[in-house]
């Protein structure tokens, strides 16, 4: 099955995937994310966008619907179309438009996407133990938190557990 290039729409945002237009405002948008952070310059943005649908991700810009404000991203990875027919979402929201409901809003557009057009199973999402809003936003949703795995990811030049969160297409509203 593949996901085709596209735009989702919800209430205040367009989930829409990258265009070479877009590179100036993406290298800007990644001040906290350890990925998305390493493309600081236009070129490298440019080049991300061309090479972004060569993997086993889709990414999708997160727009205001009033300014076509690039205010974020989000994430679909691993997925896993033969097995389990699930995938995990990833997040990330600019500082300037944290704590809005954005990051809740982008993340219902793609969900409904996932379990109803894919067919999905199941959506995973992780964050980390001090991220008590990313953990709000996550239960709001329904996602339920499945475990904990000790200093799985590097970040800040420590070791830090990651908290892995799922939510199954029964459990969805």
């Amino acid at each position: 099955m593949k996901i085709k290039r596209g735009i989702l729409k919800g209430k205040r945002l367009i989930l829409r995937h990258y265009i070479s237009k877009d590179a100036d405002e993406f290298s800007r948008l990644g001040e906290s994310n350890r990925i998305i952070g390493k493309i600081d310059t236009k070129a490298k943005a440019l080049k991300w966008i061309k090479n972004s649908w060569r993997d086993n991700s889709r990414y999708f810009g997160i727009f205001l619907r009033e300014n076509d404000k690039l205010i974020g991203n989000i994430e679909l990875c691993h997925m896993n179309w033969w097995v389990d027919k699930a995938g995990e979402i990833c997040i990330l929201i600019s500082k300037a438009y944290q704590r809005k409901g954005y990051g809740t809003e982008s993340a219902k557009i793609l969900i409904n996407y996932c379990f109803k057009k894919l067919k999905f199973h199941k959506i995973y999402a992780d964050t980390t133990p001090d991220n008590k809003a990313g953990q709000k936003s996550l239960e709001k949703l329904g996602f339920k938190l499945e475990g904990r795995i000790r200093d799985k990811n590097f970040i800040k030049g420590k070791w830090v557990d990651e908290l892995d969160y799922g939510l199954l297409k029964e459990e969805w509203k």
